[in-house]
């Protein structure tokens, strides 16, 4: 039987999470290509490392360390779009079956945000 991930899986809320925890750090230093993608990437790669990083963090609706104005209404648009996505998953009971296929979901439709 394969993975399962579903609408309400902590590791869902835990993705989406740690790209906007991780895309806000990264904004604040300027590094703005791919950004959803290396930061579910810097995840994957760490999750231990990230979970110390957090403990730091400000909060996900904080804008933090962004200082640029367009860093800053990117990082709007993304909360934005993030809580629309999680809401169309949740009432559309969406199902994955990795969690290379719940990352891929998630760059192909928060990447289009600008």
């Amino acid at each position: 039987m394969g993975l399962k991930i579903k609408w309400n899986d902590d590791r869902v809320r835990g993705a989406t999470t740690a790209l906007l925890l991780i895309g806000r750090d990264r904004l604040s230093r300027g590094e703005t290509a791919d950004l959803i993608q290396a930061s579910l990437a810097v995840y994957r790669q760490d999750p231990v490392g990230y979970k110390q990083d957090k403990a730091t963090w400000a909060g996900v609706e904080e804008l933090g360390p962004l200082t640029n104005p367009l860093h800053v209404a990117y990082y709007q648009k993304l909360l934005l779009a993030v809580e629309r996505i999680v809401q169309k998953m949740v009432e559309g009971k969406r199902q994955f079956n990795s969690l290379a296929e719940l990352d891929n979901f998630l760059i192909f439709t928060l990447g289009r945000v600008h």
